[in-house]
């Protein structure tokens, strides 16, 4: 499958940038590690500078991220910059702090969407966040909402919310949210020191069921987004990514494929989720803005090589005999990674649980073969009885 990116052709069409590490939160599932800027953060003029190397290189949308981007104090003269230029640009903010003189700079920017950052019910958000940031984040939202500016939630799923997903939804739907993204949270950052937050990988087995049934229901608004790090096949594959394109399903993770990560000091990776210095990691990134231009960094021939030059030999684990392996190629990196300290290996697949916990119930026409049963169990006596095993049924969905 990476064949397809590169006839699809090797661009920067999504970026995500940290604008800043300053934040006035100290969240504990933040993979950044945000709090304090970075000392050696890009000067406004640089930011214009990026801006218009990633319109030249034909960006389509930018997402302004921090930290807390809003404490950029010109975030909205550099999303006028961008979009001034036809680039889309929306932000994720934590709404802390969000204002009308927000909404006001927002609409100056000419913002796509205003994203908030919810995670759950006033306790679960509050437990993970900050006192009282569950209410003035829903303010904000009514605020955008009001003001007829397009909203968005994004939503990381944890152990205080993973049961409650159904509810969360019905109550952005009463807040006429727009949309809302949601995402498995990770032991990376701030999160690995608070692991008991992280939910097991076998609750995939029904919170992508979950997640398949809600974006296909009655409820128009709002429309469901998946992100990249939850899924992968089984009957409910097109369910979870069907917006519309001839391409329904994953095609794996396009990291430095037509995504790019900006850090607020220059560097650049292939997501921007993917560990750097401030996890004491310097193996993604790829080189820094102060010292090459972004279409150098991007045209290099070794550029981006956990993705670009894809070898199958390099799977571990399930995911060395899976059936998907040449087009999912490992699923989310960042997932895989923060898990397993493997770009190649990564427990949170929905096939792959469903295929260890014999749910064939779950897996349509997707039989396992025999590596994968083998990879289960060796002894072919014991495989594969269809199960009914389902974690967190019992006291969630199902």
């Amino acid at each position: 499958m990476i064949d397809l990116l590169q006839r699809l052709g090797y661009y920067p069409r999504f970026c995500v940038w940290e604008l800043t590490l300053l934040c006035d939160m100290r969240c504990r599932h933040c993979g950044s590690h945000a709090g304090d800027r970075r000392e050696d953060e890009l000067s406004f003029e640089e930011c214009l500078s990026v801006a218009d190397q990633l319109a030249a290189m034909c960006c389509e949308k930018v997402t302004l991220g921090g930290g807390e981007p809003t404490l950029h104090p010109q975030w909205h003269e550099l999303g006028k910059r961008l979009t001034d230029q036809k680039v889309r640009v929306n932000i994720i903010s934590n709404g802390w702090c969000w204002s009308g003189a927000e909404l006001e700079k927002a609409r100056y920017a000419g913002l796509s969407n205003v994203a908030f950052s919810l995670d759950g019910s006033e306790e679960a958000h509050d437990a993970v966040r900050r006192k009282g940031s569950f209410r003035r984040v829903v303010a904000a939202i009514d605020a955008c909402v009001a003001g007829g500016m397009p909203t968005s939630v994004v939503t990381h799923i944890n152990r205080l919310n993973y049961e409650k997903l159904r509810e969360l939804r019905d109550l952005l739907a009463e807040h006429r949210v727009a949309s809302w993204q949601l995402q498995l949270g990770n032991p990376a950052g701030a999160m690995a020191d608070n692991a008991e937050l992280v939910i097991e990988p076998d609750a995939l087995l029904w919170i992508v069921p979950l997640i398949a049934e809600l974006r296909t229901d009655a409820v128009e608004r709002p429309i469901i987004f998946p992100s990249d790090n939850i899924g992968y096949f089984g009957k409910h594959e097109k369910e979870l990514r069907d917006r519309g394109a001839r391409i329904n399903f994953w095609i794996g993770c396009r990291a430095g494929c037509q995504v790019v990560g900006i850090e607020s000091n220059g560097n650049i990776k292939g997501c921007l989720s993917l560990p750097s210095a401030r996890h004491g990691k310097d193996e993604f990134v790829e080189g820094n803005l102060r010292q090459e231009k972004l279409a150098g960094l991007w045209q290099k021939p070794d550029a981006f090589a956990y993705n670009r030059r894809f070898d199958e030999n390099r799977l571990g684990g399930f995911c060395a005999v899976c059936r998907y392996r040449d087009i999912c190629r490992g699923g989310c990196s960042w997932t895989a990674y923060s898990h397993t300290q493997s770009r190649f290996d990564n427990p949170y697949c929905f096939y792959r649980q469903a295929v260890v916990h014999r749910r064939l119930d779950l897996l349509g026409e997707d039989e396992p073969n025999e590596r994968e049963l083998a990879y289960v169990d060796p002894d072919p006596t014991r495989r594969m009885a269809p199960g009914h095993f389902c974690p967190g049924a019992s006291s969630a969905h199902g």
